[in-house]
């Protein structure tokens, strides 16, 4: 009975050995776990960071101004001062007397180019006397002159009455008479000249009108 006795107290300390074997294994890993746990949980207390690695002060350099452009020197400039003028008047014209000119007068009269020979009128009862001076140009061969009615009637307007004097051999006024005018109607009077063109072809060219006149 002793020695089942011992046998069982030997049995039961193996067992109780091991058991407190695995108790102490098992406790290993619990602890480092927990104490994982806990290391993660605790707030880590704030670590200065080493100089060298914060960022230095930055030094901002400014571009020298430039030069000043080089402004050129002022120069004097002297203002004219009004002064008297000496004028040398040519001899034998007075001083301050404008020198008269005299155009001579043109042969038969006029200098106009194109011509121009204005025609008078002298009216009468239904008749009109119509003169001019002559023209010097040597190639005036005849005169023409129309009395133009200005008085419109409906339709198409009549011939106007027509008369032709010769060219004079000097410089002396030409006339006409128109007859059979209608009284209380005005009329103008136009004067043509018949010269040859550049190639010698005889025309009629207008050189003057009249007034208006009204026949009496």
């Amino acid at each position: 009975m002793a020695r089942r006795a011992r046998r069982r107290g030997r049995g039961t300390g193996t067992v109780a050995a091991v058991a407190a074997v695995g108790l102490i294994a098992l406790s290993g890993p619990v602890t480092e776990v927990a104490a994982t746990l806990t290391a993660t949980r605790t707030a880590l207390s704030a670590v200065s960071a080493p100089a060298a690695a914060l960022p230095g002060p930055v030094t901002v350099v400014a571009p020298a101004p430039a030069a000043p452009a080089a402004v050129p020197p002022v120069s004097v400039v002297d203002i004219p001062r009004p002064q008297q003028i000496e004028v040398r008047v040519r001899p034998g014209v007075p001083h301050g007397v404008v020198p008269e000119l005299h155009v001579p007068e043109a042969v038969c009269g006029g200098y106009a180019n194109p011509r121009q020979v204005p025609p008078g009128v002298v009216p009468g009862v239904a008749s009109a006397t119509v003169s001019w001076q002559a023209d010097g140009h040597t190639e005036v061969q005849r005169y023409r002159v129309q009395a133009v009615s200005q008085q419109l009637v409906a339709g198409l307007q009549p011939e106007p009455p027509m008369l032709i004097a010769p060219q004079p051999a000097d410089c002396v006024p030409v006339t006409v008479t128109f007859q059979g005018l209608t009284s209380g109607v005005p009329y103008v009077f136009w004067l043509e000249e018949e010269v040859p063109d550049t190639h010698g072809v005889l025309r009629w060219v207008q050189v003057g009108t009249s007034a208006p006149a009204v026949i009496g």
